[in-house]
């Protein structure tokens, strides 16, 4: 049962699970998606971690965007929402906007973290990304979320997983219909506006970059300019998966992520 507070006139829906005391972990979800998204993850992370996993603004059961949200402020939000719950310090798991996100947040906080990991995900828009967020964004004001649901799906998964796993695809589709078009476009015009390129050298906190191995929307080029902008940061490319790696290959995701986790946020 997801709980809701209000972080600047608009309610966050948010879970908190797992043991008090444990070390935190939070989880960013990818654009049009939901904490949902990380339903493969929380059995195993809740047993050991004190996750925190949210909705983005206009998505999944938070209130739509009050204006347009810079990534600043979405990392701002997060760290409102982490006062809240009683989080001074975490390790940051951010999906492709999610990572985004996480990257201002590692720059804006870096005492607040404990370690940071980067999952399909970039740094920097150009000017044909530009445009085709602008496509998007038109298309939604037109026609409605409708209109994106069937080309992310061709983006998000292999072919092959398509195919083999149509219950796991719906299950995706209906966390994608039930963003808001102000959620989506909130978040299209802000990845726009992407670039946090000098931003990164300032990262301090462990990194682990993950790359899907056949993203097509952030392939594993994208994350070595990350990785090498980040002081030791290590990469893993996540076989076999595109964009939602943590749902195409959940069981590769989890062992990477937790052999991490072992070296950044050991139990006590």
């Amino acid at each position: 049962m997801k709980q809701k507070t209000e972080i600047k006139g608009r309610n966050i829906a948010y879970t908190l699970l797992g043991p008090e005391g444990a070390p935190a972990v939070v989880l960013g979800h990818a654009l049009a998606a939901n904490s949902h998204l990380w339903g493969y993850q929380l059995p195993l992370l809740t047993a050991r971690f004190r996750v925190l996993v949210y909705d983005l603004p206009g998505h999944g059961e938070s209130d739509p965007p009050i204006g347009q949200d810079s990534f600043d402020d979405f990392a701002n939000d997060l760290a409102a929402l982490l006062d809240h719950a009683g989080i001074s310090q975490a390790t940051l798991v951010g999906l492709s906007i999610g990572g985004m996100i996480a990257q201002h947040f590692a720059s804006l906080y870096p005492d607040r973290l404990q370690g940071l990991v980067l999952c399909s995900t970039g740094c920097q828009t150009n000017e044909a990304g530009k445009k085709i967020f602008g496509d998007r964004i038109a298309q939604v004001n037109e026609g409605g979320i409708e209109t994106q649901v069937e080309s992310s799906i061709s983006r998000w998964f292999t072919p092959q997983f398509v195919s083999d796993a149509p219950a796991t695809i719906e299950w995706v589709k209906w966390m994608y219909r039930k963003t808001s078009p102000a959620g989506l476009i909130n978040g299209c015009r802000a990845i726009q506006e992407l670039d946090t390129l000098d931003r990164l050298s300032s990262i301090t906190a462990p990194t682990l970059v993950v790359p899907g191995e056949f993203d097509p929307a952030f392939p594993e080029s994208a994350s070595r300019i990350i990785q090498s902008r980040i002081k030791n940061a290590q990469l893993k490319v996540l076989a076999g998966a595109a964009h939602i790696g943590n749902v195409e290959r959940p069981h590769q995701f989890n062992e990477i992520l937790f052999e991490f986790l072992a070296e950044v946020a050991p139990q006590n």
